[in-house]
């Protein structure tokens, strides 16, 4: 069989304005506006996570921050509808963490060594988390934590951390907890 190239190159051929400097510029600009949108939701996400992490664990030490950081990823991580599919969402979920107010995420931040850690940490987490960094043995379902001291739980808190929570570890100052009724969804663990 004989392959006839003469009307594939007329056709080419007929394209050829099409394919301007023009249009493949305007290809490029449309590839790096979407490469910027994509880069933008994942620093939006980072800075979310660091925000968390600054103000939950700033006085913990970084073992203690990552696994703050993880507990926040595993609600993202987890497909039941009680959470938020987003860091941002997970992190403005209402009444989930004491220093967000009205869905609206804090700025004050006054340690900037520590506002810095938050940060690389953040990046850290949501480029590995679930590959380099997994929660401990045994936390397969874990998705809360609340300070020992009790700092910063409302007594509305409280009584949900009684009737509902269990603890499964302790980390730093902090306790984590999952539900009495378990998860359908386990996450990995080292």
């Amino acid at each position: 069989m004989r392959i006839r190239l003469w009307p594939i190159e007329a056709r080419l051929h007929s394209w050829a304005p099409y394919f301007s400097f023009v249009s493949i510029a305007l290809v490029f600009a449309i590839m790096g506006s979407l490469f910027l949108m994509v880069n933008a939701k994942n620093e939006r996400a980072i800075m979310c996570l660091a925000e968390n992490i600054y103000h939950e664990a700033r006085g913990e030490k970084t073992p203690e921050k990552y696994i703050i950081g993880m507990l926040t990823l595993a609600r993202v991580t987890d497909p039941d509808p009680q959470w938020p599919k987003t860091v941002c969402g997970a992190v403005a979920q209402e009444r989930q963490f004491s220093w967000v107010l009205e869905h609206r995420l804090a700025t004050n931040r006054n340690e900037k060594q520590k506002w810095e850690e938050a940060q690389y940490i953040a990046r850290d987490l949501l480029a590995f988390a679930w590959t380099r960094y997994r929660l401990p043995k045994g936390w397969e379902c874990a998705r809360f934590y609340k300070r020992k001291d009790g700092k910063g739980v409302s007594k509305n808190a409280a009584k949900f951390f009684e009737a509902k929570l269990f603890p499964v570890g302790g980390f730093g100052a902090h306790t984590a907890f999952q539900e009495k009724r378990g998860c359908k969804n386990p996450l990995p663990t080292v």
